[in-house]
């Protein structure tokens, strides 16, 4: 009877199985649904459902499932794995570092915890560390894992700035790698080419190719836009970045966005503010805030500051979403000081050697209200940079779905509108504590302004600040190797080539 049972069980996960492998993401959470209605203290059920929904990315769901799961089961190291992404995913990172740390300690021989923690520790921008737990998995590893673990070493080479040895990794697997198209866009970003060079004739080759994904496609146009661009062919330029945008049919977030911006508005006034602040306002610790939109300047920003002996760099981390999102629900002062002592954990495990920390998660710009009552000394520095060059400097970037705001002139005009009105309501109930840091004032008057900004927060001038091309932390940012170029001026004024298809944004910025 008992084998019965289990055998019941065992088919009924399989086809939770099934429906993820084809996509249907509903199906399976409804199986899974059933199976632990039917089987609450079977670890394999529990954990099928927090997978399950976990996929769809509600994360805070899944959460209990997946705990159960190891509760149930401490010793699978799946589960914990498991359970560590999803707290990671959450931004609750010392929690996450112990699952990946039992998992560890349960097997430490398995190729692929290794990987898992190595992917774990680039996450949270520790690269040196993460290549050597993938240069452990490699070692470990069957031949058919190895090249999605050559893959992420890839992502932590270029992360560190070491391009020879991510080129020359490259050029030995290129022609035996399933993510051929992948590391064509990788190579092809390490150097400057132009559309009369080899890579691209390497790209178009790999778009003539029937068997790419649609994200593989669109990164590939994306980098061949990059190119056309600098042959100066714009238009072509252009017309590649938009049909490679295309190709990833994201829905627009720019009506949820304006709904958020009008409830920001409306619950967090000046009066509301200074209550909020009054009663929940405990914690000593300062953060360093740098925020704005995507590719207005904030990985320059964050490299220059953690370039100071006594600031580093937490990176982007989804650490303040989730402390904003259960800020929402809060209603005591315990319950704020337990948010603030866990986001203050966090900053301090990612950069444990630094009195200041600077968290560099561009869109916390929705966020600066939960931020500045949490954290009455916290620092916000705002990066601003004209919108045309914002946008053109996004489309030609392998920007996910959360960003399809900037796949399209009139959405990004749109969005941009809403995110202006957001950050002057910020400037008007939380005067003087934003600092706007003006990409163009920065790499054209970079001495005056970097003094100013090290003024704003209470650091000394320091030789490194002006140097951030010298810092050798960790940048895994779309920015990656920009940054290594040092400050100058040759993103300013980039649209302008593009005029014509700006209209919008054009008109939005001048409104």
């Amino acid at each position: 009877m008992m084998g019965s049972r289990s055998q019941h069980l065992r088919e009924a996960l399989r086809q939770v199985d099934d429906a993820m492998a084809r996509g249907d993401l509903a199906a399976a959470e409804s199986l899974a649904r059933r199976i632990v209605a039917g089987n609450p203290l079977a670890a394999p059920a529990q954990f099928s459902l927090g997978i399950a929904v976990q996929a769809s990315g509600r994360f805070e769901q899944a959460e209990p499932h997946l705990a159960r799961a190891v509760t149930l089961d401490g010793q699978n190291t799946n589960y914990r794995l498991n359970y560590g992404l999803c707290l990671l995913s959450m931004g609750r990172v010392p929690e996450a570092a112990v699952q990946y740390g039992k998992a560890r300690e349960i097997a430490p021989k398995s190729f692929e915890t290794a990987w898992r923690y190595g992917s774990f520790q680039s996450r949270i921008g520790h690269m040196e560390e993460a290549l050597a737990s993938l240069e452990q998995a490699l070692a470990k590893a069957p031949e058919q894992a190895r090249p999605a673990i050559r893959l992420d070493m890839l992502e932590c080479l270029l992360s560190l700035g070491r391009i020879e040895d991510a080129e020359q990794l490259i050029a030995r697997h290129l022609e035996s790698t399933p993510f051929r198209a992948r590391y064509v866009c990788l190579l092809s970003s390490t150097r400057k080419h132009d559309a009369d060079s080899m890579m691209f004739r390497m790209v178009e080759q790999e778009l003539a190719s029937s068997r790419l994904s649609s994200l593989d496609r669109s990164d590939l146009m994306i980098r061949r836009g990059v190119m056309l661009q600098n042959s100066r062919r714009f238009d072509e330029a252009f017309d590649s970045f938009v049909a490679g945008k295309k190709l990833l049919k994201a829905p627009s977030v720019t009506a949820a966005f304006t709904r958020e911006v009008e409830q920001r508005i409306a619950r967090f006034d000046r009066d509301s503010m200074e209550q909020l602040q009054a009663r929940y306002g405990r914690s000593e610790y300062a953060p360093i805030f740098v925020l704005g939109l995507p590719r207005s300047g904030t990985t320059l920003a964050a490299q220059i500051i953690s370039a100071h002996s006594r600031a580093g760099n937490a990176g982007e981390l989804e650490t303040m979403t989730y402390v904003a999102a259960k800020f929402s629900g809060m209603a005591s002062e315990e319950a704020a000081s337990a948010l603030a002592t866990l986001y203050e954990k966090t900053l301090r495990y990612v950069v444990p050697d630094k009195e200041l920390a600077v968290d560099k998660m561009p869109l916390n710009f929705r966020f600066i209200a939960e931020a500045a009552i949490l954290f009455p000394k916290a620092r916000f520095v705002h990066c601003t940079r004209h919108a045309a060059d914002t946008f053109i400097s996004a489309l030609q970037t392998e920007m996910n779905a959360a960003h399809s705001y900037s796949y399209d002139p009139a959405d990004y005009a749109a969005y941009h509108k809403q995110y202006r009105r957001l950050m002057e309501h910020w400037g008007q109930v939380l005067p003087g504590r934003v600092f706007d840091l003006s990409y163009e004032r920065l790499v054209i008057e970079p001495e005056p302004t970097i003094n100013a900004l090290l003024d704003y927060l209470g650091l000394d001038p320091e030789e490194a600040c002006f140097h951030p091309e010298r810092n050798k932390g960790a940048v895994a940012t779309f920015s990656r190797l920009q940054v290594r170029l040092g400050i100058n001026t040759g993103s300013v004024a980039r649209w302008k080539p593009y005029e014509r298809h700006l209209g919008p944004i054009l008109a939005e910025s001048e409104s």
